[in-house]
């Protein structure tokens, strides 16, 4: 492949993985911001039908106790805790089956394998230090950049030093078995990402404007995690 098209070929194909990481970051906030309303419309639902909130108590534990309830539908109004923060996961029991994205570096398969090479990091990092450090800029774009390449930069995660070298408009050059990782990794985040769009959490979100079919997502997603309770609805 000649160099032009290695050029074009990896300025497309880390654009596509920026635009997913993107996604990903609206699903976290989304998450954070809506997992506890998803909890309480649940639980307002179960209190209508009690003999299907006893059969749900072995799947959902805590979560069916009066002072949890009480807290959660007191606490309605106020700002909910967050669940996930960028580049961590943090462990919670949740009723919901939705898909964490955690934004960090995916395990690619051994297909992916990338050898680290140091010298070619070194270089890239510190040119990206050259246009984005505190000290010598004052950008928040610019800053958030450099924050980015530190985080990649400790990680040996040369994928993500070249999506900021390709923001700030670097030289850089991608090697096939790069480019071959590139695709593994978008194909991962695809995957995530369609998955977390078939998650209830989602359907029910995205329904805020029709209340009947919230109702019968909350119906499914019992059915779903409670099939004891099906002869009940």
């Amino acid at each position: 492949m000649s160099s032009n098209l290695n050029l074009l070929e990896s300025k497309k194909l880390l654009r596509e993985l920026n635009y997913l990481m993107c996604e990903i970051d609206f699903k976290n906030e989304l998450t954070m911001e809506y997992n506890k309303q998803f909890e309480i419309a649940i639980i307002q639902f179960l209190r209508e039908s009690p003999l299907v909130k006893e059969q749900c108590r072995n799947r959902f534990g805590s979560m069916m106790d009066e002072s949890k309830e009480t807290s959660l539908v007191t606490n309605k109004s106020e700002e909910t805790s967050p669940m996930i923060t960028k580049n961590k996961v943090i462990d919670y029991s949740s009723s919901t089956d939705v898909i964490l994205f955690s934004g960090q570096q995916i395990d690619m398969d051994d297909d992916f394998y990338l050898e680290f090479d140091e010298v070619k990091m070194k270089k890239l990092f510190r040119d990206i230090v050259q246009n984005t450090h505190p000290d010598k800029v004052k950008s928040n774009i610019l800053n958030s950049l450099y924050n980015k390449a530190v985080e990649a930069n400790k990680n040996e995660d040369i994928l993500s030093i070249y999506s900021v070298c390709d923001e700030l408009g670097l030289d850089f050059h991608v090697r096939q078995r790069e480019i071959y990782a590139l695709e593994g990794r978008i194909e991962n985040l695809k995957s995530k990402k369609d998955s977390f769009e078939q998650s209830h959490l989602w359907m029910w979100y995205i329904n805020d404007d029709d209340e009947n079919k919230r109702r019968k997502i909350i119906h499914h997603f019992l059915l779903n995690h409670a099939p004891l309770a099906r002869h009940l609805f």
